[in-house]
């Protein structure tokens, strides 16, 4: 039991311990300054008043109408910003509008992304179908999208990939393009070097409009089903992405081994009882937390079994990826180490996030997956904590 406390301590530690506000409903208007960290979850939510701590929101449609000091965390359908934010942005949407300065970086995901004209934002990793930027970006813009359109200027390097790409500002460092079209405007500029690739081979470049040297690079060719589609917009971030799976199923192998090894056994023996359990865990947690919320002392339980549920769905690929491994290893009785089974786990790790892409049947598989695997290990973890009797010798 040690160790699964360890383990949820490793977890949950990227949330500060600090004071917090929980507000949920249909409509929520925040009209009165908040100076904790503020949780909201609502239909549609309105921020009309400063928020001195962190500020985290999943909802319908949201507006953020004033300041907010720290770091921003987000899930919505529309979403805009038009407050001053201090820390960094964390987004995903459907539609998303920054219309005040951000100091820190915007790391976001949506259908529609649009930063306004005077905008200042500190950096931005970006995925979208149509992202424009009409605001300048005062450190690096890496990303991947459907159509984009710069307007403003980049005062760092860029590194843009996508379907269209239309380039009408400025570009201080060095930059990558990468798409099928490639259309520079009058007022497109480049401080650094450029390295391209498109359908026509040739980027059109102006008089004076580049400092540096184009080189056309047919390695940068857009192919489907690149590594940016597991789950990251550039090549240090799926480096960074497949690092950090690496490092939680080394954890998890390493505080977990004998547990995950009965637990592959049972996986294969017990399948639908594994089901079960596992699915009954994924339904009940949320629902055990949402009626906790209702009592006032329920609600910091309520709080650590969100943390948690969420810690657990964020990594359950890695966890099926390690119990998947120790099943093959047991089947076919190959007495793996652990540097064999974390490296058959990641590569499980990779087929089980390409699997998610293939629609409604990747899906269902995985969450199969998921559930027998959490219900085997629920099922071999000592609960009651019993220590083995000591006898005295006589």
């Amino acid at each position: 039991m040690k160790k699964i406390y360890l383990f949820l301590i490793m977890a949950i530690s990227i949330y500060p311990a600090a004071a917090f506000r929980i507000e949920y409903g249909k409509d929520i208007v925040i009209s009165q300054p908040v100076y904790e960290n503020l949780y909201i979850m609502g239909g549609k939510v309105t921020i009309n008043a400063p928020i001195h701590g962190d500020l985290i929101i999943a909802g319908g449609t949201i507006v953020i109408n004033d300041s907010v000091t720290n770091d921003i965390n987000i899930a919505g359908g529309e979403i805009t910003f038009n407050g001053w934010v201090g820390g960094d942005i964390r987004c995903a949407g459907g539609k998303i509008f920054i219309r005040k300065n951000v100091l820190g970086e915007v790391v976001i995901t949506g259908g529609d992304i649009m930063v306004d004209k005077g905008i200042e934002i500190g950096g931005l990793l970006a995925s979208g179908g149509n992202i424009t930027i009409n605001g300048n970006v005062n450190g690096k813009i890496l990303g991947v999208f459907g159509e984009f359109s710069l307007n403003g200027n980049v005062l760092n390097d860029a590194d843009l990939r996508g379907g269209h790409l239309s380039i009408n500002g400025l570009i201080g460092g060095n930059t990558v393009l990468a798409a099928r079209t490639i259309v520079l405007g009058e007022s497109a500029t480049f401080k650094g070097n450029i390295r391209y690739w498109n359908k026509e081979g040739t980027l059109g470049i102006k008089n004076n409009s580049i400092k540096g040297k184009a080189i056309f690079d047919p390695s940068l060719r857009i192919r489907t089903g690149e590594w940016y589609y597991l789950g990251a917009v550039t090549i240090f971030g799926f480096l960074w992405y497949i690092g950090m799976a690496l490092l939680m199923i080394v954890v998890v192998q390493y505080l977990f081994s004998a547990t995950i090894k009965k637990s592959a056994a049972t996986a294969f023996s017990n399948s639908l009882q594994s089901l079960g359990v596992g699915f009954l865990f994924l339904i009940l947690i949320p629902m055990v937390a949402v009626i906790a919320l209702f009592t006032i002392i329920g609600v910091p339980i309520a709080i650590f079994l969100f943390i948690g549920y969420v810690s657990l769905i964020l990594l359950s690929t890695v966890i099926t990826s390690v119990v998947a491994a120790n099943w093959i290893n047991n089947q076919n009785n190959f007495h793996w180490n652990m540097t064999q089974l974390v490296l058959i786990s990641i590569i499980i790790f990779v087929v089980l996030k390409l699997l998610t892409f293939m629609p409604f049947f990747g899906w269902f598989v995985m969450a199969l997956l998921v559930c027998i695997s959490f219900g085997a290990i629920l099922l071999n973890i000592n609960w009651k904590g019993k220590r083995p009797q000591i006898v005295a010798d006589k």
